[in-house]
């Protein structure tokens, strides 16, 4: 087993049977519930344990998470995960996450994550942190680890282009829709961490198998068995519906880089057009026996291209 220094560690656990999905491996939306746990253990290290009680004044909300997905988590794998600030302000902070797996120590995915500290009832309202929070985390600062730092998403503000109406001219897919329910919700109501993830890998199977056809056929050695594997992804946060509001998610491919499709998702409200959230996933295509990706060989490009949406983005 693995020594981790006590300091840093945040979250410990492993991979259940019913957290890993037909590509056999643990699903995105359950990293992102550990990332979650991890955050809440963190503060609670950095002096703030009742930041995410129900009577909490105040809390903090997840601006942006960038995860580098880097191997697979399988079924029953032991898993540690450590937590340090990498920068702080007046009222934000920056996180960066590691997942390992406590018997080897191999790094399963890293999480950037950037959140703003607001009044509990009012996710607009900027709350200043107390007393030396800022002094507390300034002493425990890390830089960013290399693995950490964005390959294929980038790192610039964003200024979003969703919107309802460009999401049906540009013949974005509707590939998932709902309501908001109590047990997708966090303890003040709003939209839980994992919800937006978990709806894109519910429905992604209305998009992407068409694309996996194709690369899987001009594949050097053609799988028996493809499928898909996320291996980077950004999630831009600019409102949290909460317990009862409609939201539906939008999805397109964007670009082909390398061995990688980067598919961009919008979720917004379908009835007013508030805009909830962008997302941009790089994903590979999967060989499921020889586990490993199937490279998109140029004749494959050739056909994917043309179901690229010219102009898709954040």
């Amino acid at each position: 087993m693995t020594a981790v220094n006590p300091k840093n560690e945040v979250w410990r656990g492993g991979v259940n049977t019913w957290e890993c999905d037909d590509m056999g491996h643990m699903n995105t939306r359950f990293y992102v519930q550990r990332a979650g746990e991890g955050i809440q253990m963190l503060f609670a290290r950095l002096g703030l344990p009742g930041l995410f009680g129900v009577e909490a004044m105040s809390t903090v909300l997840v601006e942006e998470m960038h995860i580098r997905f880097h191997r697979e988590a399988l079924v029953s794998t032991p898993l540690y995960m450590t937590g340090a600030a990498t920068g702080v302000n007046e009222t934000g902070i920056d996180l960066v996450l590691s997942l390992h797996d406590l018997t080897s120590d191999e790094c399963k995915a890293t999480f950037r994550v950037r959140l703003r500290h607001v009044d509990s009832r009012d996710e607009a309202a900027l709350v200043a942190w107390p007393g030396d929070f800022i002094e507390r985390a300034r002493e425990r600062l890390e830089p960013l680890p290399e693995n950490a730092r964005p390959r294929s998403t980038g790192s610039d503000p964003v200024e979003t282009v969703a919107d309802p109406q460009k999401a049906e001219q540009m013949g974005m897919v509707r590939l998932a829709m709902g309501v908001i329910g109590p047990d997708r919700a966090d303890i003040f109501g709003r939209m839980a961490l994992n919800s937006f993830i978990g709806s894109v890998s519910d429905g992604i199977r209305s998009l992407t198998p068409a694309y996996r056809a194709i690369v899987a056929e001009h594949a050097p050695e053609p799988p028996q068995r493809v499928g898909g594997a996320v291996v980077e992804t950004r999630v831009v946060h600019t409102a949290w519906p909460r317990v009862g509001d409609a939201y539906e998610i939008r999805s397109g491919l964007a670009f082909l880089e390398g061995p990688t499709m980067s598919l961009v998702h919008w979720m917004f409200d379908p009835v007013t057009g508030r805009h909830f959230g962008s997302m941009q996933s790089v994903a590979v295509t999967f060989d499921l026996d020889r586990r490993k990706l199937v490279p998109i060989t140029d004749t494959a490009r050739a056909e994917l291209q043309p179901l690229c949406v010219a102009g898709l983005g954040l």
